[in-house]
């Protein structure tokens, strides 16, 4: 049950979480000696950067916003901190061979996102099937058992699946990156919902 439960928590994290790729490298040297941070989650990708002044954070973004006619790119100013956001399918929409791997990233975390969410719900289910019990609530004793095997393996099962298929989506690039925490949040996600499937194969033997 807490396996289940953890699953189901750093799962929901790491799914909203926009660390999913991180700069490493000489590209996070150059980023930090910016005075900036920047990364990407399986959607979009966000930077960091800091400027002289607040007043001048906000021409920045004025003069973006009137060049950018789109509206493809998201900025605003957190003081004198200028943040960008960019989603991958909006990139994608846009016309042009130089967006292809920006369409593969849109994909690919289109997939993954699913592949995470679906496996939540079936964590979801698995910890609300363990622990109501335990409360003396029998709603769940309505599950068919079948259905609970399913959401038992389902949950670690297909954040794997999603997760490969993000992974094998990414485009190869100059960019130094590498996995960043939310990351590898969702591997110990999909390694704790895997796990607790195996130790209820287990108990259930021993039983």
């Amino acid at each position: 049950a807490g396996m289940a439960g953890l699953c189901l928590i750093l799962g929901i994290i790491a799914t909203l979480g926009s660390t999913w790729l991180v700069p490493i490298g000489d590209d996070a040297e150059a980023l930090e000696e910016m005075g900036g941070e920047g990364g990407a989650g399986l959607t979009s990708t966000w930077s960091t950067s800091e400027t002289d002044s607040a007043e001048q954070c906000k021409e920045i973004v004025e003069n973006m916003d009137a060049m950018d006619e789109d509206d493809i790119v998201e900025v605003e100013c957190d003081g004198k901190n200028l943040e960008m956001t960019v989603s991958f399918s909006d990139l994608c929409d846009a016309e042009g061979d130089d967006y292809e791997d920006d369409c593969a990233m849109a994909t690919g975390g289109m997939i993954g996102t699913i592949g995470m969410w679906a496996g939540i719900i079936c964590a979801l289910m698995v910890t609300l099937t363990l622990v109501l019990p335990m409360a003396g609530v029998d709603a769940m004793d309505a599950v068919p058992e079948m259905g609970n095997k399913i959401a038992t393996w389902g949950a670690g099962a297909l954040m794997l699946v999603g997760m490969l298929v993000w992974y094998m989506m990414l485009p190869e690039t100059d960019s130094q990156t590498g996995l960043g925490m939310s990351g590898w949040m969702a591997g110990a996600a999909m390694s704790m919902g895997l796990g607790s499937a195996l130790i209820g194969q287990f108990i259930e033997a021993d039983e």
